[in-house]
C-alpha cells in the first residue's frame, strides 16, 4: 500500500507521480473519487500510477485490474493522509528545501532540455511542479519529525543478518575494453583493414601507451568509451565465450591479444582478480544497513498510516466504475454504500 511513498529520497514521490500535481491539490478536474476528510481525489490522480503497474500485466483479467485499482487509490489516500498529517509543521528554510527537491527531479533527466520536453508532452507546468514538490517537502519532514524515515539499526543487527544471509560471489575480473566492431556483411578486405587497425593497437599498448587513452580514442563501445574502457568486475558469461576463455587465463595486469568474435576486435587488460567465496563483511555493511532501514521504515510508515487512517474519515465513491464504500473514524466496517460521482 505505502511502496510509493517510501522510497521517497524522496524525489516527488515516484517521478511520473508529477503528472498528478495540480491535482493533488484539489485543483484538477474529472470525477472524484474519494474524499479523505472532506479533500477530494480525483481519478486523474490515478492516472499515471496505474498505467505504470498495469505495463507489468499483460492481458490483465478484470479482477487484477480491479485488484491493481484499489492498491493504487489506497496509495494515493495514504500520500494524502501524510500530507494533512504534515501541512501544519513550521518548516524552516522551506523555500530552499523545495528548490534542492525540483533540483533533484531536474538531474534525473540529466538536461535541461530533456527535462522541459517532458513537462510539455504531459502538460505540466512549472507552478504544478513546485506544489508537488511542496508537498513531498512536507511528507519528508513530517516522516523525519516522527523518526519515521532513517530508523536506527544496530550493529548487532547488521552482523546477525550477515551471519544468516549467504554473501557469496563468483569469480570476475575488473577489465578494461577496447572493441573495433564490424559489420555482419562486412567484406573480407574490410575485415582484415579493421584487423590490422587493432593488432596496430595492441602494439601501441606493448610499446607503453595508456589504456584508457586508447579506448577512449579508438574504441567503438560508446558505454566503454566514456569510462576510458573500463567494464568494471565482470563474471565468466558476461563476454562472448571466445573473449571469456582468454581473460580468465591472464593474470592481472596483462593484456589480451586481439580476440576476434562476431562483434568484432577486441583488446581486453585486466585490471584486478576477484576470487570466487564469500563477500568480506566490510564490503556489504552499507548495503545491509540500508537494506534494514528501508524495512524497518516501510514497516514504521505502515503501521503509522493505519493510525491515521484509523482516525480519519475517508469516503471512497468509485474505483471501478462502481459504487464502493465509505469509512469513518472508528469503524472498520461499511457502513453505507455512496453513489458514484461522475
Amino acid at each position: 500500500m505505502i511502496k510509493s511513498i517510501l522510497p521517497i529520497g524522496l524525489v516527488l514521490l515516484v517521478i511520473a507521480d508529477c503528472v498528478e500535481a495540480g491535482l493533488m491539490t484539489g485543483e484538477g478536474a474529472g470525477s472524484i473519487i474519494a474524499r479523505v476528510n472532506g479533500q477530494p481525489v480525483f481519478a486523474s490522480q490515478m492516472k499515471v500510477e496505474l498505467q505504470r503497474q498495469m505495463r507489468k500485466h499483460k492481458n490483465a483479467s478484470s479482477a487484477l485490474v480491479d485488484r491493481v485499482r484499489k492498491q493504487v487509490l489506497d496509495e494515493v489516500i495514504d500520500r494524502e493522509l501524510l500530507y494533512q498529517a504534515a501541512r501544519e509543521l513550521d518548516i524552516r528554510d522551506l523555500e530552499q528545501k523545495i528548490s534542492e527537491e525540483l533540483q533533484s527531479t531536474r538531474d534525473r533527466f540529466r538536461t535541461e532540455e530533456r527535462f522541459q520536453r517532458y513537462l510539455a508532452s504531459n502538460g505540466l507546468t512549472q507552478e504544478q511542479l513546485w506544489r508537488t514538490a511542496r508537498r513531498v517537502v512536507f511528507i519528508e519532514e513530517y516522516l523525519r519529525e516522527k523518526k519515521l524515515l532513517a530508523p536506527a539499526v544496530t550493529e548487532e543487527e547488521i552482523r546477525d543478518f550477515y551471519r544468516k544471509k549467504t554473501f557469496k560471489r563468483e569469480e570476475a575480473l575488473h577489465l578494461r575494453h577496447i572493441l573495433l566492431s564490424v559489420e555482419e556483411d562486412d567484406k573480407p578486405e574490410k575485415r582484415e583493414e579493421i584487423r590490422y587497425k587493432a593488432e596496430e593497437i595492441r602494439r601501441m599498448i606493448d610499446e607503453g601507451a595508456n589504456f584508457a587513452m586508447l579506448a577512449a580514442q579508438f574504441s567503438d563501445s560508446a558505454e566503454a568509451k566514456e569510462a576510458g574502457g573500463d567494464l568494471g568486475f565482470v563474471k565468466r558469461g558476461y563476454m562472448p565465450m571466445a573473449v571469456d576463455e582468454v581473460v580468465f587465463s591472464l593474470r592481472e595486469g596483462e593484456v589480451s591479444k586481439v580476440i576476434e568474435t562476431r562483434f568484432g576486435f577486441h583488446i581486453i587488460k585486466v585490471v584486478a582478480r576477484r576470487s570466487a567465496g564469500m563477500i568480506p563483511y566490510a564490503e556489504v555493511r552499507d548495503f545491509i544497513k540500508r537494506y534494514l532501514q528501508n524495512q524497518r521504515r516501510q514497516e514504521l510508515v505502515a503501521a503509522h498510516i493505519e493510525e491515521l487512517r484509523a482516525q480519519a474519515s475517508i469516503e471512497i465513491l468509485s474505483v471501478n466504475k462502481r459504487p464502493l464504500a465509505r469509512r469513518v473514524p472508528g469503524k472498520n466496517d461499511v457502513t453505507s454504500s455512496v453513489k458514484e460521482t461522475q
